[in-house]
């Protein structure tokens, strides 16, 4: 299948190259990333390929983009002189990481635009992170785990399914949309899943992540057979290597997430006859339930004292106690 390209026709070389950069190494989608600094060269290259998305400066239009063959075009807006119309518009200086949000959020929404026919090279390694007493620690955990690979050469995305996790404060940003507003859109345009998840994710110390629900109630109205949906489409249809799960009940396919997965971290808490009991109880509910192979491929840990002293900053975990710590476990889980 030949690469869908994304077209950007500017005048200025600087910017041109300064976006192209941003755009290889961000790689949206799985686009051909080509540069222009002319509108006759675009035009020319054209016609040998449609591009799917075109990006083009306001400064150096002219009539000739409408002979361009793209699905797409969007016009790099400076000063709005030109009075340019029916093209979408983009403000041309705003950060590359919102310009490009922009861009892919709309033309996922787009139902004239292609859609995404493909399958990932092998199936994403799935890990979930658990702890029955709710421990505090079990996000921080997750989440160094996740920059720990990372640091291994991986591919990671992160969810998390916490009901009330604090990233906006934590993280000192804002987030417009969140992990259910990608469940929703996926379940909805399965074709269009990864102009979606890359117009959404963020991404911290390498690891890609959706924003967490800012609601938990609306977590739990996605019902089992659509999280599976979900799932499938991650773990077959994008080119993560690892998919790692910050688990909670709010998620009514908890228990088939866990026996899905190909290794549960279970945090512990063993020094307390409360986390103890917890621990017993949710041993006993797995085989009850007949999903005691879940126990199989599942690593119990704790976590050393202490451990939130060193780990206010979520940016750098690996560098933590916590950190560390994780190392250790995921070599002993591997």
């Amino acid at each position: 299948m030949k690469a869908r390209q994304l077209a950007i026709c500017d005048s200025d070389k600087g910017y041109l190259k300064m976006l192209q950069a941003y755009l290889q190494k961000k790689n949206p989608a799985d686009f051909e990333i080509l540069i222009f600094d002319a509108v006759s060269k675009a035009l020319e290259a054209s016609w040998e390929i449609s591009f799917e998305i075109l990006l083009v400066g306001e400064g150096i239009y002219d009539a000739d983009v409408t002979k361009i063959k793209a699905s797409k075009v969007y016009i790099l807006q400076e000063d709005g002189l030109k009075g340019i119309t029916g093209y979408s518009m983009i403000l041309k200086y705003q950060s590359m990481e919102r310009l490009i949000t922009q861009v892919l959020e709309e033309f996922a929404l787009d139902e004239n635009c292609s859609s995404v026919e493909r399958c990932g090279k092998n199936r994403t390694t799935l890990i979930s992170f658990y702890s029955p007493d709710r421990h505090k620690g079990q996000s921080a955990a997750a989440l160094g785990a996740a920059q720990i690979l990372v640091e291994k050469g991986y591919q990671v995305l992160y969810l998390n399914l916490m009901p009330f996790m604090g990233f906006e404060e934590l993280l000192q940003t804002s987030y417009e949309a969140d992990v259910t507003d990608f469940m929703y859109f996926a379940l909805r345009h399965s074709d269009k899943l990864l102009y979606k998840l890359d117009s959404l994710k963020r991404s911290i110390h390498g690891v890609d992540y959706l924003p967490p629900a800012f609601d938990y109630a609306d977590l739990i109205h996605i019902d089992k057979c659509d999280w599976e949906t979900v799932m499938n489409l991650l773990l077959y249809h994008s080119d993560y290597t690892h998919i790692v799960i910050d688990l909670s009940e709010t998620c009514q396919g908890f228990y088939e997430l866990l026996d899905n997965s190909d290794q549960v971290y279970l945090l512990t808490d063993k020094t307390t006859v409360y986390g103890q009991a917890r621990l017993t109880h949710f041993k006993s509910l797995l085989q009850a339930k007949e999903y005691e192979k879940i126990l199989k491929h599942t690593v119990e840990f704790e976590l050393p004292r202490n451990w939130e002293d060193q780990c206010e900053r979520l940016e750098n975990l690996p560098t933590s106690s916590i950190g560390i710590w994780m190392k250790g476990v995921i070599d002993k889980g591997a």
